[in-house]
């Protein structure tokens, strides 16, 4: 039987169903630590942004009658921050990239920078939490403090992640003078290899200590009186995680516990916007345009917990 070329059979005239959305793929979206509490928020304008702290006070005892007043200084100090820019652009050309595509991508690319915007945020946050921080006066002496000259304790983890971190934890910060009530609103920050040596610690997940039902859920949260925030990790052998959250050297991660209004931070979304490029022929540019910067505001309220990659 011969076939003449223009009579084809039913497969050619088959339909090819294509998907008319972008799936977008796995990614943290969401900022997880703009909302919990961790966060200090200064305003947006100026050169720098300050932060005047005040020391504490103690009382002198005296004796006898008629005591002389007791005179003492306070001290005061001024930390400091100068916003960072933090930038990109998408080139779009109408013609191959919106009119021959299956969907226009634009709004699904404006998600994805708006994304990008939110994990920013947080790897800002734990870089700030121990990092050094600028102290002085915008128009005098200045200096960075490293975060071990600051006060920021270190609770050593590098042989496993178990029920004495987290004691190791709260005894630091019961030392460093922080209320039960700001230690009840503490946040662990962890990856997923950390989150499954928790999972098996008895006093995380048998019933006999907590209410939860972590087995079930397959994750820690709360660990003890520590609200837990997951983020991905590098796994030695396994997954790397390109820019992570949480800070990563070649074996050492930095798990992080912070209390409530640890890190200062000012932020403004300056511009996220469409516009025709004025370089390219019909083209349009998505463009972002993100400052923020942050800081420590006082080494006792930040405990880093250095885990093995």
């Amino acid at each position: 039987m011969v076939e003449i070329a223009g009579n084809g059979g039913i497969d050619q005239a088959a339909l090819t169903q294509f998907e008319r959305n972008f799936m977008t793929l796995a990614q943290q979206k969401q900022s997880k630590l703009e909302a919990s509490g961790v966060v200090r928020y200064l305003p947006t304008d100026g050169k720098y942004n300050t932060l005047p702290r005040i020391g504490k006070l103690e009382l002198v005892e005296v004796n006898g009658r008629n005591p002389l007043k007791q005179y003492t200084d306070y001290s005061v100090d001024n930390r400091m921050l100068r916003k960072r820019r933090f930038t990109t652009s998408v080139l779009l050309d109408n013609k191959n990239d919106v009119n021959e595509l299956i969907a226009d991508p634009t709004s699904y690319i404006m998600e994805a920078l708006i994304a990008a915007k939110n994990r920013s945020i947080d790897r800002v946050i734990t870089s700030s939490a121990i990092g050094p921080v600028l102290v002085g006066s915008p128009n005098g002496p200045q200096e960075y403090l490293s975060a071990e000259d600051d006060g920021v304790a270190t609770v050593d983890a590098t042989s496993g992640v178990n029920y004495g971190t987290y004691t190791a934890v709260t005894e630091m910060f019961i030392n460093k003078e922080i209320p039960m009530d700001m230690i009840e609103r503490v946040k662990l920050l962890i990856t997923g290899k950390e989150n499954t040596a928790l999972m098996n610690e008895d006093k995380f997940i048998n019933n006999r200590y907590i209410s939860a039902r972590p087995v079930e859920k397959g994750v820690v949260n709360p660990a003890g009186v520590y609200d837990v925030i997951l983020f991905a990790g590098s796994v030695n052998g396994g997954i790397t995680v390109e820019n992570p959250i949480l800070p990563e050297e070649t074996t050492i991660r930095h798990c992080l516990a912070l209390a409530p209004e640890s890190i200062a931070v000012s932020m403004e979304l300056a511009s996220l916007r469409v516009e025709q490029s004025s370089q390219h022929v019909n083209s349009k540019e998505l463009t972002i345009d993100f400052w923020i910067n942050g800081m420590r505001t006082e080494g006792a309220r930040v405990i880093d917990v250095k885990t093995t990659i």
